[in-house]
């Protein structure tokens, strides 16, 4: 629940812009809008307070125009001055909204327990923030904002319940970006993936559930295309050709599906992305021991679990940091797309 918003002013409540007079004087323009917009935040209950980096004439219209409780100026370490609001006030940072566009925002917009920016802010504080709004700084974000905090309090809101996902999705990913080893582990399963197609390997994938259909649509970016027009690249899913699965798993069991088809194609050298959100799957295990066994590489793409203790040697495990299965899948079509772009583009450079 949102209490009190904390606002940047340059770039929120105007566009940025400064126009200078022939006297040397500095003007900047506001739209009615948000002038509005920040007294019906007012009119419904919410705390105001504005945090700016400058320290010139011109903040004294600001700080006197709107119903503030708390107005600092000349401030560059904001987080710093919103810890102090959360002492003065009691509020918890979970329940402050920092709004800002600027380098010095984002600080303030990651520590929020709610970050907006507008739509023109910095790259940096768009990726800070929890939500970039439509509008750009100056022209109707305020009034925007309404709209959302008007949802972002009510529980039982579409909006709240969409967010919390996102956010769930968001912060995933935001730790994945954050891990050296999956990015250092990504970018090397590439280069091989793109070695051995350039010498004519096999790339198999497999998975059971949803993460068969990731299996095969990742395979699907190599043999079709990802951004380039270029020749086919052979990858397969082992999880397409029903006939064969239903035979294999009648004969002999489920937990061969996929070993017996590697028996089949593989040769030494392939590789084999193996996709499981638990790492546990029966006949995922079997797929790598095999692999293991014949000196065909092996990516294990799973969740924040424990290998099972009868994990075979897997050449690299990424492990994305969730326990929630949809979360883990959605990170790992990313991570397939993120191997299927590099490959590409490894092998056929800036080529169309």
């Amino acid at each position: 629940m949102i209490e009190l918003i904390v606002f940047d002013i340059d770039g929120v409540l105007t566009d940025g812009r400064v126009t200078v007079d022939y006297n040397g004087n500095e003007h900047k323009s506001l739209n009615m809008k948000d002038v509005d917009g920040i007294f019906e935040l007012s009119r419904r209950g919410f705390r105001l307070a504005a945090i700016t980096g400058e320290d010139t004439p011109i903040v004294d219209y600001f700080e006197k125009r709107f119903p503030w409780e708390f107005f600092f100026r000349g401030e560059k370490t904001k987080k710093e001055t919103m810890q102090q609001i959360e002492k003065d006030t009691g509020i918890k940072r979970e329940s402050i909204c920092y709004v800002g566009d600027g380098k010095y925002d984002i600080e303030p917009l990651s520590y929020a327990g709610l970050g907006l920016c507008p739509a023109d802010a910095v790259d940096k504080a768009k990726e800070a923030a929890d939500m970039v709004l439509r509008n750009s700084g100056g022209n109707g974000c305020v009034w925007e904002m309404i709209e959302i905090l008007e949802h972002y309090n009510n529980e039982e809101s579409p909006h709240k319940y969409m967010y919390d996902r996102m956010l769930d999705h968001t912060v995933i990913f935001k730790r994945m970006v954050a891990d050296p080893v999956i990015s250092d582990t990504v970018v090397e399963v590439a280069d091989k993936v793109a070695k051995l197609l350039c010498n004519h390997g096999n790339l198999f994938l497999c998975g059971n559930g949803g993460s068969a259909a990731d299996a095969q649509h990742i395979a699907t970016e190599f043999v079709g295309r990802f951004y380039k027009e270029r020749p086919a690249l052979n990858a397969e899913a082992l999880t397409t050709n029903t006939s064969t699965i239903t035979a294999i798993g009648n004969d002999y069991s489920f937990e061969r599906v996929f070993v017996r088809q590697l028996e089949a194609k593989a040769h030494k050298g392939d590789f084999l992305i193996a996709i499981s959100t638990s790492g546990r799957s029966s006949n995922i295990i079997e797929a790598l021991k095999y692999a293991g066994e014949n000196e065909i590489n092996t990516l294990l793409l799973m969740g924040d679990f424990n290998l099972r203790e009868d994990m075979p040697n897997v050449d690299y495990i990424i492990k994305v940091p969730s326990k929630v299965t949809p979360r883990i899948q959605e990170a790992h079509i990313f991570i397939g797309h993120c191997v299927a772009e590099y490959v590409e583009h490894k092998l056929y450079g800036e080529e169309q």
